[in-house]
């Protein structure tokens, strides 16, 4: 097995979130020729999201070409929220998330939910 396979391989072990594991395959699948390269940056990129998306919601940001980030001031807001949620409790309803989501492109768009 040469190099890449085996630290595509070892990367793949180490996945706990299928959701994230099927985003990174996606995102590999729809911006890359093929590259083992791309698939083991698109696998880092993924690594530690936690994904709690079902079917429909991953396929509506498929269809709208959305793509998952995961650079360092992405990781950092990230963890923000995620310390304001732990102290505060706050945080925004799926159901929110899912409507916004639907009116993304349509005339009544209304801003992201923060």
């Amino acid at each position: 097995m040469t190099d890449i396979l085996q630290q595509i391989a070892a990367q793949l072990d180490a996945y706990s979130n299928l959701e994230a594991l099927k985003a990174a395959f996606q995102e590999w699948i729809n911006t890359s020729d093929g590259n083992l390269d791309a698939l083991k940056k698109a696998l880092e990129a993924h690594f530690n999201e936690n994904y709690d998306l079902n079917s429909n919601d991953l396929q509506q940001l498929q269809e709208q070409n959305l793509t998952f980030t995961s650079d360092d001031a992405t990781k950092e807001e990230d963890m923000r929220r995620l310390q304001r949620y732990k102290e505060t409790g706050y945080g925004i309803s799926h159901d929110e998330v899912a409507a916004w989501l639907a009116s993304v492109g349509t005339d009544h768009e209304p801003p992201c939910p923060r």
